[in-house]
């Protein structure tokens, strides 16, 4: 399945009145263990804010429309910054489709350019991966026959990082994530598709030892950059951990002026994440 192909869909009670329209879907990414289900469906209504549906309503999840039950009035109302999501909830509309992912494995930055989901034999969503091929662009705008020529490329989703702020950022709170799970080699690689924020919020969520290892192993331009986007103690302990002459060195190209002080280093490879005015949508 496909979650182009599963939203817009007519949501209704078991009366059969008229809730709204299936906006997106959600996972919580602080699952244990076991394959990583769908867990809400935002529902948009007209006039009136977006309801988080708990998948437990959910009677039947069809093509031609979503059927509900009582539970619905469990329901809570979703706010445009966000408000109603929990710590470790993302929206895979708003947070993975359109965006851009760093595949691990591969060791490459790529575009979203769907979301794979299963249904199970249980009648729940599972979340399988994201479509990162030309195929899924040519497949939503209906050009089905060209995107069977282009194929598919499909990434699972227990190897990718998300660089939409949201995302990138409960990943980051989440052990389960492929980040916390990656060596220095697999570090140094996602630090360098990364943004210079994003890349520095990454290395402090790791051993100073692990982090000098992975400044060392990274291209040195980079390196400045993402230690002078930390907080000073976090860099001096990074440094701090480098062997004797490789300290000296990095403390000697830190003490600087910066070539542009006051003005953020953007990289070449990713756009950098913007923070999210209230009210404007994430992507």
């Amino acid at each position: 399945m496909w979650l182009s192909r599963e939203t817009g869909q007519q949501v209704l009670r078991a009366d059969g009145t008229l809730v709204g329209l299936v906006a997106d879907v959600s996972v919580e990414l602080d699952q244990s263990s076991g394959p990583q289900m769908v867990q809400r469906l935002l529902v948009r209504r007209r006039r009136a804010p977006g309801l988080l549906v708990p998948w437990t309503a959910v009677v039947e999840f069809g093509r031609h429309g979503v059927l509900l039950n009582d539970g619905i009035g469990t329901a809570v109302p979703f706010g445009p910054d966000g408000a109603g999501l929990r710590d470790h909830e993302i929206l895979l509309l708003r947070d993975v489709l359109d965006t851009q992912v760093v595949d691990i494995v591969g060791q490459r930055l790529a575009r979203v350019s769907d979301v794979v989901l299963n249904r199970t034999a249980d009648g729940r969503l599972e979340l399988v991966g994201a479509e990162v091929g030309f195929g899924g662009v040519l497949r939503r705008l209906g050009l089905h026959r060209l995107a069977v020529r282009a194929g598919d490329d499909v990434v699972d989703w227990t190897d990718l990082h998300l660089t939409s702020e949201r995302g990138h950022t409960v990943q980051l709170n989440t052990p389960r994530s492929a980040v916390h799970h990656l060596d220095e080699s697999g570090l140094v690689a996602l630090v360098d598709r990364l943004d210079v924020e994003s890349a520095a919020e990454v290395l402090a969520t790791t051993k100073p030892l692990v982090a000098a290892r992975v400044i060392h192993g990274s291209d040195p331009v980079i390196g400045e950059k993402v230690l002078r986007a930390m907080p000073g103690d976090h860099a001096a302990h990074i440094v701090a951990a480098m062997p004797s002459a490789y300290a000296k060195r990095w403390l000697a190209r830190l003490a600087r002026a910066h070539v542009h002080p006051g003005r953020r280093s953007l990289r070449f490879q990713v756009w950098p994440r913007r923070r999210r005015a209230t009210g404007s949508r994430s992507r």
